[in-house]
């Protein structure tokens, strides 16, 4: 499922970041060279930059797929689109809690790279700016930075 939307609003630990789409050949050579190398059977690219991350959306298969990279072509974190209604009883609790009049529309299960941890990032459809909610895998809020 494709969300119309101008640029993706991500929550990431310690900083709130706006994503822009970008041209493939704006992406640093060394981010461009592992997407491919690591993820040959990816398909329908598409790049946004977040302040110091890349993150190519692809498709895989049938699955809408993400990997995020720095500058220097490390991997930060992989994601896949998720149903919504397969997300766990404590993430819908919180969203029913917390953002009770919100239409969410798209859900992205975000695994870290470093850690393994996992986050759940999901996109909001009221408007033509898609804003992003993450969760922990346990349904807690990750804090918006002050």
């Amino acid at each position: 499922m494709k969300i119309p939307c101008l640029f993706w609003l991500a929550w990431v630990p310690g900083q709130a970041v706006h994503a822009q789409a970008m041209a493939a050949a704006d992406v640093p050579p060394l981010a461009f060279g592992v997407m491919f190398r690591q993820y040959p059977q990816a398909r329908q690219v598409s790049w946004r930059r977040f302040d110091d991350w890349y993150q190519a959306s692809y498709t895989q298969g049938q699955i809408r797929r993400l990997v995020r990279f720095s500058s220097n072509g490390d991997v930060e974190a992989t994601g896949q689109d998720m149903v919504l209604s397969a997300l766990s009883p404590p993430i819908k609790h919180t969203l029913a809690t917390y953002y009770p009049t919100r239409t969410f529309c798209r859900a992205i299960e975000v695994t870290n790279a470093r850690t393994g941890g996992l986050t759940y990032e999901m996109a909001t459809c009221e408007t033509a700016i898609s804003r992003t909610v993450t969760l922990t895998a346990n349904g807690r809020k990750i804090p918006r930075p002050k």
